[in-house]
């Protein structure tokens, strides 16, 4: 699709120079003197780019700049002046001003600022489309899920991933999927282009840690031979996630503080500065704050890590999520090893459903794939999932209450319940423990259950009592 500049300038020879070099095949390049509605004009032409000389308004750059943000907040503007003032220039450019340039323009520096703030808008619009089509659920493929709790955790998430540089603590029981949530920050946030560096703390000895994240200079310490650029480095203008913080020695939890309150730091054997902008996503599996009490982390760091608390519920607190899991995994893993396996099982749903998963999610991953890989046939089945499933949990027989608040709780199935039946079923059983309740008194159980006579004879007939009462 063909992108719009919009050119707003009184100065016709000025105008007709711009439209000469910004004019290309791809391009749509309108250029006007300023009119009197400028609100109406952006929203009719809807151009991608706005290049305007404010010399003709009431207001000073900074000012139009508020409106234009206020207004467009995604339409790059580049502002040019015939009297240009550095005082005006960078008020305009903190309101949001891509850039501020001179007249006569550089025709050079010109073309190549508006092909940068062309590319910048087309990016910035291209997040807020992926943010837009995250929040309304159409493209959550993973993240998709029937509980409250984690539509929460991915409504914070979203709002942390507007901001580009607060900082969040992730946490929850393993398997959760803290990274995967550190992940989707990045990926809608303004740094997603830059790069995603992510760190377990628990898993580099305390000794390497700082060298892994800092970086060292040559002959720091025995086995530094050359120097080495670390995480902070690589992830400049990016984001670093950092998994198990809790790990982190009370040492280096002053360095990370030291980081976060000055954006600076030095390698390892380094007397030099060096200044980096990155944004930091922690996440642990245990209670901070009780840490902090205990006197094993630092309580302003927490604090400074603290700034959003995401906090991820196991799966055994919202059971609805597991069987679109299940789909998912099944549809991830199905091509990979020519498979077609589908979760129809009644039974397999159930064990599903009830067993406790103290992995999570990985441990949900990790059983479906295995089952994809190893097993044969089309159908998720029970005789599938019980060798995997680990654990002295209750696999008795379902029960009827079990069953029904297994209909209640879980998701309807793709091909759907037969509600009559349920219903069928529900009558059947609720007079039955009426009428056991009652010492088979028909009357008694028929007032239990505040039907008439007539209705609870009726009743009785249609469930068999000869076969269902007699005992």
């Amino acid at each position: 699709m063909a992108q719009t500049i919009l050119i707003l300038d009184n100065q016709d020879s000025v105008g007709k120079l711009l439209v000469a070099s910004l004019r290309r095949s791809e391009r749509k390049v309108l250029c006007e003197p300023l009119p009197a509605k400028l609100a109406d004009r952006i929203n009719d032409a809807n151009p991608d780019l706005l290049i305007l000389d404010p010399g003709g308004l009431a207001l000073e750059p900074a000012a139009l700049m508020a409106e234009l943000r206020a207004g467009w907040p995604q339409l790059p503007v580049i502002i040019i002046s015939s009297a240009p003032d550095v005082r005006q220039a960078v008020a305009a450019i903190r309101q949001g001003a891509f850039d501020f340039l001179a007249k006569p323009l550089p025709l050079a520096h010109l073309m190549e600022t508006v092909d940068r703030a062309l590319a910048a808008g087309a990016e910035e619009h291209e997040l807020v489309e992926r943010r837009r089509r995250f929040k309304t659920g159409g493209s959550r493929d993973f993240y998709k899920s029937q509980s409250e709790s984690m539509s929460k955790v991915y409504d914070d998430a979203l709002l942390v991933a507007m901001s580009p540089d607060t900082t969040a603590l992730i946490q929850g029981e393993s398997g959760t999927g803290k990274e995967i949530i550190a992940q989707l920050i990045h990926q809608l946030s303004p740094r997603h282009l830059k790069p995603f560096m992510e760190l377990n703390c628990a898993a580099i000895p305390s000794e390497l840690l700082e060298s892994e994240l800092f970086g060292h200079e040559a002959g720091a310490f025995t086995d530094a031979k050359e120097s080495k650029v670390g995480l902070f480095e690589l992830a400049d203008q990016g984001t670093i996630f950092l998994d198990e913080i809790g790990e982190m020695s009370f040492n280096l939890q002053v360095k990370l503080l030291r980081f976060l309150e000055r954006k600076t730091f030095r390698r390892v054997g380094g007397t030099k500065d060096l200044v980096v902008d990155v944004r930091i996503i922690s996440a642990t599996n245990r209670d901070l704050r009780e840490m902090v009490k205990a006197g094993l982390f630092r309580e302003d760091l927490f604090y400074r890590l603290n700034v959003v608390p995401i906090k991820i519920p196991p799966l055994r607190e919202r059971r609805e999520d597991i069987l679109p899991l299940v789909r998912y995994f099944l549809k991830d893993f199905n091509p990979r090893f020519n498979k077609n396996f589908a979760l129809v099982d009644d039974e397999a749903r159930r064990l599903l459903m009830e067993y406790p998963w103290p992995g999570n999610i990985r441990e949900l991953r990790n059983v479906i794939e295995r089952i994809v890989l190893m097993e044969g046939g089309s159908e998720l089945s029970d005789e599938h999932l019980r060798p995997y499933l680990g654990g002295s949990w209750d696999r008795s027989p379902e029960t009827w209450p079990r069953r029904l608040a297994r209909w209640l709780e879980e998701p309807i199935p793709e091909e759907g319940l037969d509600m009559e039946a349920i219903v069928r079923e529900l009558e059947k059983n609720l007079i039955d423990k009426a009428y056991r309740q009652a010492d088979r008194n028909q009357s008694r159980a028929a007032a239990m259950l505040k039907l008439g006579r007539d209705k609870m004879r009726y009743k009785m007939k249609q469930y068999q009592p000869e076969k269902e009462f007699s005992s």
